[in-house]
């Protein structure tokens, strides 16, 4: 699983963004865009860790939790990215680690990188004290 034929999806698209706004309000759409990317690396880890033990059942737990959270953000390429490695994880085989790292921290990096660009990100803390 080293390619990612999702490429043509974009990395983050909005729309799943405002039906949250819609049903749920601004402030728990903007609440679960800011976990979501801040959780991002722990749950690319926690599919690597998995990976790497070769624990299939683990490693399908924690790619259809980042497909889904992934979908619910609406961060299209990576969640198309989770389907293709959740089928081929069913299908029995064993994808190289090092070529699923690559691909999910370059989908993650976009993901940040739209989200930052739209004003997504929480504000970094200045570090001041009063």
């Amino acid at each position: 699983m080293t390619e990612d034929p999702g490429q043509d999806l974009p990395a983050l698209d909005d729309g799943a963004l405002q039906d949250l706004k819609d049903d749920a309000g601004e402030a728990v759409a903007g609440a679960f865009i800011e976990e979501y990317l801040l959780m991002l690396p722990a749950r690319a880890a926690k599919i690597f860790k998995a990976l790497t033990r070769e624990d299939t059942g683990e490693s399908l737990d924690a790619v259809v939790s980042l497909r889904t959270s992934s979908a619910m953000a609406g961060a299209l390429r990576l969640e198309s990215y989770c389907r293709d490695l959740e089928t081929a994880l069913k299908q029995g085989h064993s994808p190289d680690v090092t070529a699923v790292k690559a691909v999910l921290f370059a989908n993650i990096r976009q993901v940040i990188r739209e989200a930052s660009r739209r004003g997504h990100l929480p504000p970094k803390s200045q570090g001041s004290r009063p």
